[in-house]
């Protein structure tokens, strides 16, 4: 009666054991995962170009080879590393992020940003200062200088981003179909503008001319819109590499690229 009364005592706690040892089986793989995930290239320039595509994975223990003049931007969870050839790289070690880096990228990323994207000034080998081109702050703000296909993570929360906002401002948009024009200004300091989006839907395939009052010249912008809002920076990177959307490739690269999780390699 014991033996049975033991018996049965420990098939009750068998799923509740053997569920503990499962959370801790996950939890244990989850953190292995994060400490192991894969790469994605999303930049490459020199004779290796072809081998490295943007939007190749490249596993954490792949080593990669590099010809002289070659340069490759890869980005994972926690960082970007840009590796300069010749050499022979290997990617099995951890780039990560400071929490004020994971807090800016996750700003940028996010459609939480709000600051300025302020013009800076470099000073190089002269005396003279170099002006440095305003970035957008935010990987979501249609830059009204760039065309081209544009990723919307949120069509309802769309924001019209101009690099120059020491004036006031105004910009059309034409619908090219039947000619729709729609204005929109800008008060002085003032970079951000609300989409007008009953006037001009933001839809899928929707394309629009931009003509800013002071751009150099008008650009044609279509809209991608996408189906889940990327949390992460790979993911980020891997919605725009397969939708087109280049101008936000390129910024994405470019902020991750000057910012403290950005890590350089040369052979």
């Amino acid at each position: 009666m014991l033996s049975d009364r033991h018996t049965r005592a420990n098939s009750a706690l068998e799923p509740h054991f053997f569920g503990k040892c499962a959370l801790g089986l996950c939890l244990a793989l989850g953190i292995s995962g994060t400490a192991f995930a894969q790469s994605m290239v999303v930049r490459s320039v020199g004779p290796s170009a072809s081998d490295f595509p943007a939007g190749k994975k490249l596993a954490a223990d792949s080593k990669v080879t590099l010809k002289s003049q070659d340069q490759i931007t890869i980005v994972s969870k926690t960082g970007t590393r840009v590796l300069k050839g010749p050499g022979t790289f290997t990617l099995n070690r951890r780039n990560l992020a400071s929490s004020t880096t994971s807090t800016r990228l996750a700003s940028f990323i996010n459609n939480r940003g709000r600051t300025r994207g302020r013009t800076g000034a470099v000073r190089g080998a002269g005396t003279e200062a170099a002006v440095v081109a305003p970035r957008s702050p935010n990987l979501w703000f249609l830059d009204v200088t760039k065309g081209g296909k544009f990723c919307v993570a949120n069509p309802n929360a769309l924001v019209l981003w101009r690099p120059d906002y020491t004036g006031s401002a105004s910009a059309s948009i034409v619908e090219p179909i039947n000619g729709g024009i729609t204005q929109v200004e800008w008060r002085k300091g003032s970079p951000l503008k609300a989409w007008p989006k009953t006037a001009a839907p933001v839809s899928n395939g929707a394309s629009y001319q931009l003509i800013g009052s002071n751009v150099p010249k008008s650009v044609a912008v279509s809209f991608v819109v996408l189906e889940t809002q990327p949390q992460d920076l790979d993911e980020a990177a891997a919605a725009l590499i397969e939708n087109g959307c280049q101008s936000q490739l390129d910024l994405l690269v470019d902020t991750i690229g000057t910012g403290p999780s950005a890590d350089s390699d040369e052979g």
